[in-house]
């Protein structure tokens, strides 16, 4: 497991239409089978949904889930490349676009037949053409500093470790909220923050104050943020078989506690090691974007690469 970090982010007030969403006006279709459990209703209602969607990942690319990584597939070039955008849903879809206005819908009867046992039966889709405009969804950066550190002072800021380095971490927001901290080694995800022992209370997130300097994943008595509470810290030590590798930390604040996602058991190892509870880097990632699709759920991510050598 190993983390590498970005240099110090400096925040800037940046002007509103630095953000300003991208509004355009786009055009899809999808066809949804008339069954006999399907009225005609429900049928366009769902041919609508498809077509919207159809229409916003033309004009700003699909939605896909691919390792420890969401990207944005560009419909006409077929090139993806990563994001760390918030997302809209239509009909359990993550959507890079909001529709604002429908311009205009046309509905019609497709019919054909399909083999069903050996037999040929016929078959009627509803098909929905749709005009629509739609605006793109802007991420601005978020809205606190977090780095990792090789040692507990901020001049000890690094992205790059080595076997056995320890991994600390600096946090700071401008408001209150609940942190979680994940490390992905693009195959699995590990929870680092929330550490392993705490109770059940933090698992949604741990309570931060509003411009108070945190350093996790330390025992040091100046760095205990929980007096009167007996709380485990787990300390974490970096490593890779490989002669390099790459992991990825994910630095998740929110306004509110988030239900956190389903991890495994502790991992105990030779000696005094053990790795931490952890999931798959895809479940992670839709776990995440679930929570990022929902605007009011407040959730920012700031997402790390760090560098690991042998």
């Amino acid at each position: 497991m190993s983390t590498k970090a970005w240099p110090v982010l400096i925040l800037f007030l940046c002007p509103p239409q630095l953000f300003s969403q991208k509004v355009v006006t786009t055009e899809g279709t999808a066809q949804v089978e008339l069954t006999k459990t399907l009225s005609r209703e429900q049928a366009e209602s769902q041919a609508k949904e498809k077509a919207e969607i159809n229409a916003i990942e033309k004009a700003f690319g699909s939605v896909i889930v691919s390792g420890n990584s969401t990207k944005i597939r560009n419909e006409q070039t077929g090139q993806e490349v990563k994001t760390n955008t918030v997302f809209s849903m239509i009909a359990n879809t993550m959507v890079k676009g909001e529709v604002i206005q429908i311009l205009d819908e046309k509905y019609s009867d497709v019919t054909g037949s399909k083999n069903i046992n050996g037999r040929i039966e016929p078959v009627t889709e509803i098909r929905c053409d749709i005009r629509i405009k739609a605006k793109e969804i802007i991420t601005p950066p978020p809205n606190f500093v977090s780095f990792p550190l090789a040692c507990t002072n901020v001049r000890c800021q690094t992205t790059d470790f080595r076997n056995k380095d320890s991994l600390f971490l600096y946090f700071s927001s401008p408001v209150s909220g609940y942190l979680s901290v994940f490390l992905d080694d693009n195959t699995a995800t590990s929870c680092l923050y929330p550490y392993s022992r705490m109770p059940e209370e933090f698992e949604g997130g741990v309570p931060v104050k509003a411009d108070q300097k945190y350093i996790l994943f330390s025992d040091k008595r100046e760095f205990n943020y929980f007096p009167g509470k007996n709380i485990d810290v787990d300390l974490y030590e970096l490593g890779t078989e490989k002669s390099q590798e790459i992991n990825s930390l994910f630095i998740v604040f929110s306004k509110t506690p988030v239900n956190k996602p389903p991890l495994t058991a502790i991992k105990a190892l030779e000696d005094k090691y053990s790795l931490p509870r952890s999931l798959n880097s895809e479940d992670f990632q839709r776990w995440l974007n679930s929570y990022r699709s929902h605007e009011k759920a407040g959730v920012e991510v700031s997402i790390i690469n760090i560098t690991i050598t042998k």
